[in-house]
């Protein structure tokens, strides 16, 4: 699975918190649903300064697996907080995501890639990015739900 993209990529086909350029931010573009099966697979990216990581093929949506979506549904629905960091990872351990709730109502999500396909060696980045628990997490639930539901190659 090719993570290439340009300047002029239609940012409707990919989701994105943060601000590129200042401060953290994470990124999925690239679905693809591999099998045909409604399995779904993603290019993840997470940026801060002096810091751009990329993995391929991160299974988001897998038939019988742990989806992302449902787990971002759950902070979302607990916008009020909770205690201890809430976990989720891709079936293949490339991607992980912790959630903390602080007590001044923003969720730090913290993205950690770790890629075990790597020929090089192993590595892992990391970059936290706060949402506002409220309406910013609201609007990160939707945008992955579209990104996920949205048909292979359907760009509008």
């Amino acid at each position: 699975m090719e993570c290439e993209h340009g300047p002029d990529e239609d940012e409707s086909l990919a989701v994105s918190l943060g601000t590129p350029g200042y401060g953290t931010w994470a990124r999925l573009w690239n679905r693809a649903d591999p099998w045909g099966d409604g399995s779904i697979k993603a290019c993840a990216q997470i940026g801060a300064p002096g810091l751009l990581a990329t993995v391929r093929g991160v299974p988001l949506m897998v038939m019988g697996g742990s989806d992302l979506a449902p787990f971002l549904d759950g902070l979302a629905r607990d916008f009020t907080g909770w205690d201890g960091t809430r976990a989720w990872a891709s079936m293949d351990g490339d991607l992980r995501i912790d959630a903390v709730f602080s007590s001044r109502g923003h969720v730090g999500l913290t993205w950690t890639t770790t890629p075990w396909r790597h020929e090089d060696g192993n590595w892992t980045a990391s970059a936290t990015v706060l949402l506002e628990a409220g309406e910013q997490m609201r609007h990160l639930v939707g945008d992955v739900h579209q990104f996920l539901q949205r048909p292979v190659g359907d760009h509008g």
